[in-house]
């Protein structure tokens, strides 16, 4: 799934915290890393002594990656959106919450930029899983996966990546709005339990658990209930290219990346630069 994943990393980036991210990565797959720093135009740190991302790339090795270091220039969300592009990786890992550089404060959230900009899906990592403490390795057995579907083309895609996160859980949503009419309203409902059942089929080699639900109402509402609810891990979407005007994700999208505590992997549609 995240072959090869290029991890963005800042000014003091603590090498103990990176190595429970290498082995958290090994347990989906990972065997090389590229990590990858943006020096800002303006920025105070630029030109520094960047001897410490040598400390994070021998973090990394003891995780048992095999790890490359980039540096780039520019607004960070771009250039690591484009890097990942250069680089060939398979996906993007980024810790919600980190120090970046003061400009880069003031201007806004990176993660939701490069949600927006990224070609490559996307690993946003929050509160949920938690990171081993003890040394151990994690058990990618005891996660559980929210896969919020609208049973289209652009929910299809995460699907071959929902089964390379296996774990113990996985619960299928699906939510839409109320049909006009009780006929047409029942008539909906069978279609999508036929297709909820089906896409659950395919998943249940893959977890110890399968389970789905379809709910109707606000979409992100019902998407951050159901995780809250589930104690979800993770919680995959498929992101559709924005009609113009639109929100940069998508109103729904945004939302959901702005209010969960699971964290998100974020699928984009393949082949286009979905820049605003």
């Amino acid at each position: 799934m995240l072959e090869k994943t290029l991890i963005p990393v800042a000014y003091k980036e603590r090498p103990e915290e990176l190595r429970k991210v290498g082995r958290m990565l090994k347990t989906l797959g990972a065997n090389s890393v590229c990590l990858y720093h943006v020096n800002e135009p303006g920025s105070f740190f630029r030109g520094a002594d960047l001897s410490w991302l040598t400390l994070l790339s021998e973090a990394l090795e003891e995780a048992g990656l095999i790890v490359e270091v980039k540096t780039g220039e520019g607004h960070i969300a771009s250039a690591i959106a484009e890097a990942a592009l250069l680089e060939g990786a398979d996906g993007i890992y980024m810790k919600a919450k980190r120090r970046w550089h003061i400009e880069t404060m003031l201007l806004g959230s990176v993660s939701r930029d490069l949600l927006r900009l990224a070609d490559v899906p996307v690993l946003v990592h929050k509160v949920r899983p938690r990171l081993p403490d003890d040394g151990t390795e994690p058990d990618q057995s005891d996660l559980n996966i929210l896969y919020a579907t609208d049973l289209d083309e652009a929910s299809a895609r995460p699907l071959p990546y929902v089964m390379e996160f296996a774990g113990a859980w996985c619960h299928v949503l699906h939510v839409r709005g109320r049909m006009a009419d009780p006929l047409a309203e029942r008539t909906r409902r069978e279609a999508v339990e036929r297709e909820l059942h089906t896409v659950a089929e395919e998943l249940r080699p893959y977890f110890g658990r399968v389970t789905v639900e379809e709910r109707i109402g606000d979409p992100a509402a019902q998407v951050l209930h159901v995780s809250d609810r589930i104690e979800a891990d993770v919680v995959v979407l498929g992101r559709k290219s924005p009609a113009f005007l639109s929100a940069p994700m998508g109103e729904t999208a945004e939302r959901i990346v702005t209010g969960s505590s699971a964290s998100i992997f974020l699928v984009p549609q393949p082949g286009r630069r979905n820049a605003s």
